[in-house]
């Protein structure tokens, strides 16, 4: 009879024991993966400021203008060379009917009707 209750003790220790290493062991695990991702969040983070910092850049009116100017040659308008042109549908003259207004008009009517 003790041979037995003692069995059942140690079978009961060992099984303790084996699940106690085996959390340990996931800890351990868990503590290493942890590790990593914060390791990774510092370089993610990072490299999120870079990202900052050349949008800013690429986004600079002066930069965008300097490179408009030297790689495509293109400069400010002078007063003069803008005409603006008003869409308004309520001066519907025969007169203007064949004026740029009208036809830009029917056009952009004539697009936004296609499917």
């Amino acid at each position: 009879m003790k041979k037995n209750v003692l069995l059942g003790i140690m079978i009961v220790m060992g099984v303790w024991c084996l699940l106690y290493v085996g959390i340990k062991i996931d800890m351990w695990r868990l503590g290493y993966d942890m590790e990593d991702l914060v390791t990774q969040r510092t370089l993610l983070k990072k490299r999120q400021e870079m990202l900052h910092v050349r949008l800013s850049e690429l986004t600079d009116p002066q930069r965008i203008a300097r490179r408009a100017h030297d790689e495509l040659g293109l400069i400010v308008p002078q007063e003069g060379q803008v005409v603006m042109i008003s869409l308004d549908t309520n001066s519907s003259s025969e007169a203007d009917a064949g004026s740029p207004a009208q036809l830009v008009q029917k056009i952009s009517d004539s697009l936004w009707g296609l499917p």
